[in-house]
């Protein structure tokens, strides 16, 4: 027995519902249900009720017309598969109509039952596609969330802890050997998590809102981030004049980034130098990114862009994701990316991106976040101990901090814990109901927790009048650049990557006013300014 196709007919001509009817009950092998709506608001009624396989809407509809009803029924049922009707073939409207979500366009007066029935299949075939590609697509963000968190905390578990014994002064030299195998292949893995992480991500990505983007001011970034790598390898980097373009920035450091990387990493013999140049045509920006490695064979100019693909052993660190991920950064920019062998030494990548509008108003410039700092205007001041809350779902990351931070560097702090974000708000919200007991100067923030994520704090803090002014710094495993830019959107005033170690909390420090380390004998001290009338001051 057929399957039977649920039919919506939204029409105000009852002698055109009745011909629609007629057509689908002389279709062979297929049993239609069909109900009918006289106007718009009666269709919406159904829909809410029970939701059709298909429906046949009516262009021209009294009072209101057939798109304002489309948006509503796609608001309403956004896989709706709608066939629009109308009385005359007409191309602009055609394409007003598929533009706005209808599945398909048919004029009444070209109408056939063979016709309507192979529309009515067709719209519920891609509709059924799109249905599967986006449990897809849903499915893969969710590996990609369990690739950029969930499988590196265990990972960074091992290599924490496998770092402390390496360091142990009673680890005989043979036991050190085989440990320095388990953090390489430990390095290599969280490596090839990070790269798997940023394709995938890549690759579920919706069209990207293009900004104007000053490529001098990536290439800063760029620098800033490679400063270690760009040092320890000598390299030398000359660039141009370069222009504004429209870009997602993000994208664009994370592209040029892998370029200059992969320049320095593979230069082994010699001292890196790497050539940064751009030209502008026809609207289109020409950036070309030169080095003087050992150069690409011709042949395998297209090879280096697919996934995984190497033409070297593991000697040389890289997972084979890098070129595949600025060639998916360049097609979410509208532009391509190759790579010209220069016939001997040296490799020259080419992007195109679209160039900024002429017209395009510059970006205004954001005000500096404010944030409400404890002591900020305190006069005649002492020092305390910093009050510091710890928000980590992860026992073994608790140890470490307490391990790493406070027992090998010596760094000290009073320590507060709370396993999610709604402990730590409970936690705030009482200590700020106490007048005598001293604030939480610091907040360390875990992204990834039960109940209330990191960004969900953020948005709660920021939205709580009392407790806006708490510094916090995110501690997270995830080096993700969409998350670093989130949290800084959110109000966090700095980013650490566990495990935290002292260079990072000097580094944060710097974004926090309020905060200093101070020595003490032979440990350090993370102290705070307050009024001399606390009795809780250092002595």
């Amino acid at each position: 027995m057929a399957e039977v196709c649920s039919i919506l007919i939204i029409d105000d001509n009852i002698d055109d519902r009745e011909v629609y009817r007629r057509m689908l009950d002389r279709v062979p092998g297929t049993a239609y249900a069909v109900s009918e709506a006289e106007t718009g608001d009666e269709g919406l009624v159904l829909i809410r009720g029970k939701r059709p396989h298909c429906i046949l809407l009516d262009y021209s509809l009294p009072g209101r017309d057939g798109l304002g009803i489309l948006a509503e029924i796609l608001k309403l049922y956004p896989s709706a598969n709608v066939i629009m009707l109308t009385g005359q073939g007409n191309e602009t409207v055609a394409v007003e109509v598929m533009k706005s979500g209808a599945r398909d366009y048919l004029t009444k007066d070209a109408l056939s039952p063979e016709a309507l029935h192979r529309c009515i299949q067709n719209a519920i075939m891609h509709g059924a596609l799109e249905t599967k590609l986006e449990q897809k697509r849903q499915s893969l963000e969710i590996f990609t969330r369990a690739m950029a968190h969930d499988l590196k905390e265990p990972l960074r578990t091992i290599k924490s802890f496998s770092k402390i014994l390496h360091g142990s002064s009673s680890l005989p030299a043979e036991d050190r050997e085989l440990l320095d195998y388990v953090l390489s292949a430990a390095d290599h893995m969280e490596d090839l998590i990070v790269k798997v992480s940023g394709f995938t991500k890549l690759e579920v990505a919706a069209d990207l809102e293009l900004k104007p983007v000053a490529l001098a001011s990536v290439l800063d970034q760029v620098e800033d981030n490679l400063h270690r790598q760009i040092e320890s390898g000598q390299a030398a980097i000359i660039r141009g004049d370069l222009p504004e373009v429209m870009g997602d920035a993000t994208l664009l450091i994370q592209l040029l980034q892998n370029l200059v990387s992969n320049s320095i990493r593979y230069c082994e013999n010699r001292t890196p130098e790497i050539r940064i140049a751009a030209t502008a045509n026809s609207g289109i920006c020409r950036l070309s990114v030169s080095d003087n490695g050992p150069g690409i064979d011709p042949q395998h100019c297209e090879l280096i862009f697919q996934p995984f693909k190497r033409l070297v052993g593991r000697g040389i660190e890289g997972t084979g994701l890098g070129l595949a991920i600025c060639r998916r950064i360049a097609q979410l920019h509208g532009g391509a990316i190759w790579c010209e062998a220069c016939g001997g030494e040296g490799a020259t990548f080419i992007l195109e991106v679209p160039l900024a509008l002429a017209a395009a108003a510059a970006p205004m410039a954001m005000p500096a976040a404010q944030s409400v700092r404890p002591y900020e205007h305190a006069t005649e001041a002492t020092r305390r101990l910093a009050e510091v809350l710890l928000v980590e779902d992860s026992p073994a990351d608790i140890q470490l901090l307490k391990l790493k931070l406070m027992r090998r560097e010596k760094v000290s702090f009073n320590l507060h814990v709370a396993a999610n974000g709604r402990e730590a708000m409970r936690l705030l919200e009482q200590r700020a109901a106490i007048p005598d007991q001293p604030p939480v100067d610091l907040m360390l923030l875990d992204i990834n927790m039960p109940l209330m994520d990191g960004f969900e704090v953020l948005s709660a803090l920021a939205a709580d009048g009392r407790l806006r002014g708490i510094p916090v710094c995110i501690l997270s495993t995830s080096s993700d650049e969409g998350d670093i830019q989130r949290a800084k959107e959110l109000g966090a005033l700095a980013y650490m990557v566990k495990p935290p170690t002292l260079q990072q909390l000097e580094q944060m420090l710097e974004d926090v006013g309020t905060l200093k380390l101070q020595p003490l004998g032979d440990s350090l001290v993370l102290c705070v300014e307050q009024s001399r009338q606390s009795s809780t001051a250092l002595a």
